[in-house]
């Protein structure tokens, strides 16, 4: 439709968060190609930026409202000049080696609460005075075009600096595993919509303190067979048994120690908290739900420890949703989930509509709570890279079937079946020219 009238300018906000990795392939290399083709400029708009740095020439950084970064793509990820950008690059995963991801603390300022001088200045490690009285021009660096708004630049400063900030990029350590039976076993479950047959034959295994990836395309079933475990799609049939007890399809039917104990984190955390309670009183409704009672809200220690879980500040416990950034509204959504001590913890495309550095503050978050709580965890993702950073198996789905299950290594490092084949050669990357950015 963009392209119907030939336009001289196209603006894609986004175009590609949410879908998968085969998909968003398909979509870049059609806009790529008629833009091409048609002779369009294109502006391109995303969070994700490993498809910036393969898909764009020239690339812009914003931060509160403002340019912090500008010029050749191979340039500003390759060699970044602005504390900002090099933050951003930190969070990016890998879908070749795992380590811990690298967020950035505190949040971006809200508009018309920004603080006087940089805008990025109240998160930065290298904060000066003069960072604080007024705001940096944007000035050249020693790249031709390249631009940056950071008093650093002046000093040559700003790369040696960012270099030392750099993550270690170490293997994680994995979580021991036990050897008692799973917490979660599903045994050929098949499910229907209707009279159509959506999954088929799904056998799979959660073992306690381990986290299960299940990745897949849009409609391969990976979101059917979470609802499913979790009570909230009751067409199936099939064996589901948690800690040894077998599961009716529907919630209404299961006891409370099931609910309490299977916990679900849902993908838009713009959509799963009630607008018209606090903060205090979203994390406090399981809780009063399982404990048949009304709960104090503000000085609960139950419910500040689960937003301290969190990572969390305990002031927001009298804030309501639209008072929150889109990474605080999902950690609530897991302080939710945390209050109630769950053993097995279901994470439905958590990280889609993140930016890379919140996404990465919320995938470290999820696995430290794994560590320390013991908890199962399945992990749906259309973001493979993700997935060395946090899980220890692989499921990959497609058509309603499972394809291929192992280890992380055996599957993204000696995968067998062609579909997952596909899906890794789908997977974004930095072009050669930029390979050292995502280590900078």
């Amino acid at each position: 439709m963009a392209f119907a009238c030939r336009p001289r300018l196209i603006v894609l906000d986004e175009p590609t968060t949410g879908l998968d990795v085969t998909t968003q392939r398909t979509v870049l290399e059609t806009v790529a190609r008629m833009c091409a083709s048609y002779g369009v400029a294109a502006v391109y708009v995303s969070h994700d930026v490993v498809v910036v740095g393969e898909l764009s020439k020239r690339v812009a950084v914003v931060y509160s409202g403002r340019v912090v970064e500008t010029g050749a793509t191979a340039d500003v990820f390759g060699a970044p000049a602005h504390p900002y950008t090099q933050g951003l690059l930190r969070a990016v995963p890998s879908p070749e080696r795992s380590g811990r991801l690298v967020g950035m603390e505190g949040v971006p300022p809200r508009p018309g609460q920004r603080p006087a001088g940089c805008g990025f200045a109240p998160r930065c490690p290298f904060v000066m005075q003069r960072c604080t009285a007024a705001m940096p021009e944007l000035i050249p660096t020693d790249r031709t075009g390249q631009l940056a708004r950071c008093v650093l630049v002046e000093t040559g400063q700003a790369r040696a600096r960012g270099a030392a900030q750099t993550a270690s990029g170490q293997d994680l350590a994995e979580p021991a595993q036990s050897a008692t039976a799973p917490v979660l076993q599903v045994a050929g479950l098949d499910a229907f919509y209707g009279h159509r047959q959506v999954l088929f034959g799904i056998d799979l295994a959660v073992p306690p303190n381990t986290c299960v990836a299940i990745v897949g395309e849009s409609g391969s079933g990976k979101t059917t067979l979470a609802r499913c475990i979790a009570g909230l799609h009751t067409n199936w049939t099939g064996q589901v048994r948690y800690s040894g007890q077998p599961l009716t399809p529907g919630i209404r039917r299961r006891p409370k120690e099931v609910l309490r104990g299977i916990q679900y984190v849902f993908q838009n955390p713009y959509a799963s908290l009630n607008p018209r309670r606090t903060v205090g009183g979203l994390v406090a409704q399981p809780v009063e739900t399982f404990a048949g009672s009304r709960r104090a809200r503000a000085d609960d220690n139950e419910i500040l420890n689960a937003l301290r879980a969190a990572a969390l500040s305990v002031e927001v416990v009298n804030r309501y949703p639209d008072q929150l950034s889109g990474g605080e509204r999902q950690r609530v959504a897991i302080a939710r989930t945390l209050a109630v001590s769950p053993t097995l913890l279901v994470c439905d495309e958590v990280t889609s509509s993140l930016d890379v550095s919140v996404q990465a503050a919320v995938v470290e978050l999820l696995r430290q709570l794994q560590r320390q709580h013991g908890l199962a965890m399945i992990f749906i993702t259309h973001n493979i890279a993700l997935i060395r950073s946090i899980a220890q198996q692989v499921v990959v789905m497609h058509d309603g079937q499972i394809v291929e299950t192992g280890t992380v290594a055996d599957v993204l490092d000696r995968p067998r079946a062609d579909y997952t084949r596909q899906l890794l050669d789908d997977v974004p990357k930095f072009s050669a020219a930029m390979t050292g950015a995502s280590d900078t």
